[in-house]
């Protein structure tokens, strides 16, 4: 090294403070050690006459290996380079110059090459080569501030390349011998060995060994590197071996592991810019403090030896003895044994000379102080503060110290442990007061008065009672403590008795006992009268004008209700019925207050779920209505059979949904069947229509509502499954549906679509029908549309809708089935918002939650594939993410500044044109040939999607791909006829008779491919030949892409399905998975899946979906 080397390593401030200590080193010494490296050692002086032992070590060619010192800066080679190493390596360089000039000197000049004695025979300087020029102060400047790249005439490699150079050569010597040295594994022992020093801090130090002699490691951080650079290292006679994880014992893999993590920690921090503070205690060179979390891992992980470290390992405070000894004023107390005190970062620590326990420190928590500041010490306190100290610190040692004081000049300071009373009293209606006593033996004292002769009060107990009042009620007149604040006396009955009586004895005046009203005791009974349920109210002695505002201050969830005579009642679970009988059942304090009320019997459900188990009310209920609750816990019980026809064709829950169906059908109520897609919803309903039929009482058809491109698979699942049903399918034009409505009188069933409903509405003015089933019943979601008015107009005697998605954006759409179910079941629809809604959606209130249920459960059954088709092969979801070509991505960019320009000055209700800026970017994820026309570059989604649907088909699997854009399909296609592979495609305008066609075709096995638009097509189909689906281009509603996922994975599917969905990475793609996944837990609340999507976004929320990752 030269002294630009050092200035360089060490930096201009401790560089120029090592030169002054170069007059500080009291020893030097140096040797070359067998692998060549210079080894230099010296004693240096430091501030207080303090002297270091600093070393350092130097290869043969002078560049620098490593060094360390034992002053509090570099911490033996674990902080950073100090004034002494650089001391050390300026008095080396010197020394190296002088030996130097010595051999030049000792060299006879004859004996040089090219000098001759004499002048006169000196050589002429060649006339052409002219004199080397001077640097001038621009290229000095220019040096000063980029580094010399030159010295002298010849160049010289940078510092970093020549490190880079001689890492690599060492390197390879590793390697040769690596190869020459035969290597065990698992032999290599490592040993803590701990030392606890003055001021707590925990110093670690490592033995290393074979088996045999131990030797101390020289640097724990050098032994991480030798490890991680697989270096062979010698350390005796008998222990020489490369360094590799596999060469330790598995203790000292973990033990290596724990030090590792905070070594890298450490280094982390410094190239940050912490430091360790250069005061820090230090220990034996070699070693390493630890920190608390270090500590405890180290002692958890020799827990199960009983000893780490040298120290034997034990639980637990140890026992104490405090001595009492007399003194001048007072008493000095001291503790033994002596122990030191070590935090780690979740335990405590008391220490000895070969003893640690570990503290649980929750237990020890409160006594911690006195054994930080008692043990191993002697302490004087006067006669005042001894006292004080046997009521405060003396108890919280309890069992742990045994008190040595022969002359009981502590012993007779320890006060008697008082009984503590409170005496409460309400000096007029909504106040309380309380004052305290304590009782000593048989003296009874109050707060700050002056005790009995001789008699020692309890401070500490005093204390506590009177802040524990302090708590909940004012301080006012002498040892009296009130409140007159209606909260306060509320939290005070609530918390503060109930603690009260947990700490003393408490006593109550009457007035205090009367300001608590006992709960009204309350009597509910229920009869069938025909179709209406009659409902009976007892309230007892309690008020019936008072009821209104109780419901009211139970809707308001207070913890207590003011009667108007001013007494307080408890508002408690044993309340809860009332409040369910409010809220679900809408029964106001008008309604109950006339003690009779009468309910529809569609209401039996929700009132038997909402009064069992009430503990607070007496529920009475007659035989009619025991019989409907059973009904409707015991569905799978009940005595409905299914047609003989289809016993051997249903599975058992269809058999089960047929029950659920003739159930509801047999009160006259409404309900929705939410199976899971593709567990045979028609099957069921057809069974149920067969029953019907068969039972011979109802000359009327049934009507069934289905979207357009399922009216003929109705048709040809009644024709397969039920053929005795006469059905009538409504098609063509107005005339023709027209003539068809003469036939309905003799049909069975008859089948529409929701759009020709809404057209033929005269036609269907006069037609009564037996049931209404409303199928993918989500089409009436919103209850403005005409669609909705149209199937609400039809008069029928039940009605049913079935959907997988009851719940796709918003609870609202709940309420709009359910008012075509049974209008007038839910509330209103605002007041529906307002009390279910809003505070699920928005407030997350499981109160709210639970009352839904109760009001829509009993009407809604919902089964998972998962849960009833044990059969079924597994589905797999993958997420391939696909990151966009280069010009793709730039149009992406600037079509996303272009974006937050136009949303920005969108107004609220301008959703279309939201839409259409959003809908802008998903086309360029997809293919930018979608907004184009003259677009030459690629698109990396249509390359990659080619790519996978290749491999499938190469693999034998047929596919399902889904697109919302049928440009983006035709573009597919062209692809894929491009690559030779066969495919169909199905958009909204294939008719209905050549879709049918396309599916029978492509589930023979005609084509490898279906191309099909995520609208038109998912919905309604049996596509079970496929057992690959990929969605191209991500909807904002997950529950559609799950109905299309389900074409294939349903009844019937024998092989494994495998679903990718192809996202553009670091796009609003990414955004909408992220959305769907925040807003699924919508449908769970009420139907116990995961079907929901987004819900309507505010203009930041909108803004969020353009933020581009950075990079």
């Amino acid at each position: 090294m030269d002294m630009e080397d050092i200035h360089y390593l060490l930096g201009g401030t401790i560089f120029a403070r090592a030169k002054n200590y170069m007059k500080h080193i009291e020893s030097f010494d140096c040797e070359t050690e067998g692998n060549g490296v210079r080894h230099l050692c010296a004693e240096i002086e430091g501030s207080g006459d303090h002297l270091y032992t600093t070393e350092a070590w130097l290869r043969q060619n002078g560049s620098f290996v490593s060094a360390s010192c034992t002053c509090p800066y570099n911490d033996n080679g674990n902080g950073l380079f100090c004034e002494h190493i650089g001391a050390l390596l300026l008095y080396d360089l010197k020394e190296q110059k002088e030996v130097k000039v010595q051999r030049c000197a000792q060299t006879e000049p004859a004996e040089i090459p090219g000098v001759v004695r004499g002048v006169a025979n000196l050589p002429e300087k060649p006339a052409e080569e002219p004199e080397a020029p001077r640097k001038d102060s621009y290229v000095s400047g220019l040096e000063m501030l980029f580094g010399k790249k030159w010295r002298s005439d010849e160049p010289e490699s940078d510092d970093a390349a020549r490190a880079l150079l001689r890492t690599y050569q060492e390197g390879a010597l590793a390697e040769l011998e690596d190869n020459t040295l035969p290597q065990r594994t698992g032999f290599v022992e490592l040993e803590p060995e701990l030392t606890l020093l003055q001021y707590g801090t925990p110093w670690l130090r490592l033995r290393i060994s074979g088996g045999g002699r131990q030797y101390v490691v020289k640097s724990i951080e050098h032994l991480l590197e030798d490890i991680e650079e697989s270096r062979v290292v010698s350390y005796g006679k008998s222990l020489t071996f490369q360094h590799r994880w596999d060469a330790f014992t598995p203790d000292a893999q973990q033990l290596l592991g724990l030090i590792r993590r905070e070594v890298i920690s450490r280094k982390q921090l410094e190239t940050r810019g912490y430091t360790y503070s250069r005061y820090a205690e230090t220990g034996p060179a070699g070693g390493m403090a630890l920190t608390g979390e270090l500590f405890d891992a180290l002692v958890t992980l020799y827990a199960d030896r009983g000893e780490v470290g040298g120290y034997t390992l034990k639980k637990d405070v140890p026992a104490l003895t405090l001595q009492v000894e007399r003194r001048r004023g007072g008493v000095e107390i001291a503790v033994e044994p002596s122990l030191g005190w070590v935090s780690g970062l979740d335990f405590d620590y008391l220490f000895s000379e070969d003893t640690l326990w570990r503290l649980d420190r929750a237990a020890t928590i409160r006594m911690a102080p006195a054994l930080k500041t008692l043990c191993g010490k002697r302490l004087f306190f006067t006669s005042k503060d001894a006292t004080a100290f046997c009521s405060y610190v003396l108890p919280e040692l309890g069992r742990h110290v045994t008190i040595e004081d022969p002359e009981r000049l502590l012993l007779n300071q320890i006060p008697l442990e008082p009984v503590t009373q409170f005496y409460l009293d309400a000096p007029q209606m909504g106040a309380v007061s309380a004052h305290l006593e304590f009782l000593y033996g048989e003296d009874r004292v109050a707060p700050f008065t002056p005790p009995p002769q001789g008699l020692l009060r309890d401070a500490r107990a005093e204390n506590r009672a009177a802040k524990l009042l302090g708590r909940y009620l004012q301080p006012g007149e002498p040892l009296q403590y009130s409140t007159y604040d209606e909260e306060e006396v509320y939290r005070f009955l609530d918390e503060g008795v109930p603690t009260l009586m947990n700490e003393g004895e408490v006593y109550l005046s009457d007035a205090f006992r009367n300001l608590q009203a006992p709960p009204p005791k309350i009597s509910v009974g229920v009869s069938v009268q025909g179709s209406v349920l009659d409902l009976e109210v007892d309230t007892g002695e309690f008020p019936v004008g008072e009821l209104k505002a109780l419901l009211k201050s139970l809707h308001q969830k207070k913890r207590y209700h003011r009667l108007r005579d001013g007494r307080l009642l408890k508002l408690d679970d044993d309340l809860e019925g009332l409040d369910e009988l409010n809220e679900t059942l809408e029964l106001s304090g008008a309604k109950l207050g006339r003690n009779h009320a009468e309910l529809p019997l569609y209401r039996a459900p929700s009132l038997d779920w909402a009064l069992s188990g009430q503990s607070g009310i007496r529920f009475n209920r007659d035989d009619a209505f025991r019989r409907i609750s059973r009904s409707f816990h015991a569905v799978k019980d009940s005595e409905y059979t299914p047609p003989a026809s289809l016993q051997k064709v249903l599975r058992k829950y269809q058999r089960d949904g047929y029950r659920w169906l003739r159930t509801l059908d047999g009160y006259g109520m409404g309900g929705i069947l939410a199976d899971d897609m593709g567990l045979g919803k028609t099957v069921q309903v057809l069974s149920y229509l067969l029953a019907i039929k068969e039972l011979g009482e109802n000359p009327l058809p049934s009507l069934i509502v289905c979207p357009a491109s399922l009216v003929l698979n109705w048709a040809e699942e009644c024709e397969k499954f039920t053929p005795e049903l006469r059905c009538v399918v409504v098609d063509g034009d107005a005339a023709h549906r027209a003539a068809l409505a003469e036939q309905w009188e003799a049909a069975d069933l008859v089948v529409t679509s929701y759009d020709l409903l809404r057209r033929d509405e005269a036609l269907y003015e006069n037609q009564k029908f037996y049931a209404c089933i409303l199928d993918e019943a989500q089409a009436i979601k919103n209850h403005t549309t005409q669609k909705y008015k149209a199937v609400c107009g039809v008069n029928s005697r039940v009605r049913f809708a079935l959907t997988g998605t009851p719940v796709e954006n918003r609870l609202g759409e709940l309420w709009s089935i359910f008012s075509f179910l049974m209008p007038g079941y839910l509330p209103p629809y605002k007041a529906f918002c307002a009390r279910f809604e809003k505070p699920i959606v928005q407030e997350d209130d499981q109160t709210a939650v639970r009352r839904l249920n109760q009001l829509t459960g009993p009407f809604i059954l919902r089964r998972m594939k998962a849960d009833v088709l044990k059969e079924l092969p597994p589905k797999t979801e993958n997420i391939y993410r696909i990151e966009l070509e280069t010009e793709q991505r730039k149009l992406y960019l600037a079509a996303v500044v272009d974006a937050r320009e136009k949303l920005r000055a969108a107004k609220p209700e301008d959703k279309m044109a939201v839409f259409a800026v959003l809908m802008r970017l998903r086309e360029i994820c997809c293919d930018p040939h979608l907004i184009a026309d003259n677009w030459e570059g690629g698109s990396a989604k249509l390359d990659a999607c080619v790519e996978l649907v290749s491999s499938a088909v190469e693999g034998g699997h047929r596919i399902l791909l889904f697109s919302q854009f049928t440009s983006m399909l035709d573009l597919l296609a062209k692809r894929l006829d491009a690559e030779g592979i066969s495919h169909f495609t199905l958009q909204g305008s294939t008719p209905k008779p050549v879709r049918a066609e396309l599916v029978r075709r492509f589930n023979g096995g005609e084509v490898s491919v279906f191309l099909i638009s995520l609208r038109a097509g998912g919905t309604g189909l049996n596509l079970t030949a496929a057992d690959i689906v990929i969605h191209y281009d991500p909807w904002w509603n997950v529950a559609a892409q799950n109905q299309a996922t389900d074409r294939a994975y349903r009844i019937g599917q024998q092989n494994p399905v495998q679903v990718y969905k192809l996202i553009a990475q670091d796009t609003i793609e990414e955004k909408i998975v992220a959305l769907q996944q925040a807003k699924q837990s919508l449908a769970e609340t009420v139907t116990g899946s995961a079907d929901g999507a987004i819900l309507s976004m505010k203009p930041e929320e909108l803004l969020e979906l353009l933020e581009v990752p950075e990079g």
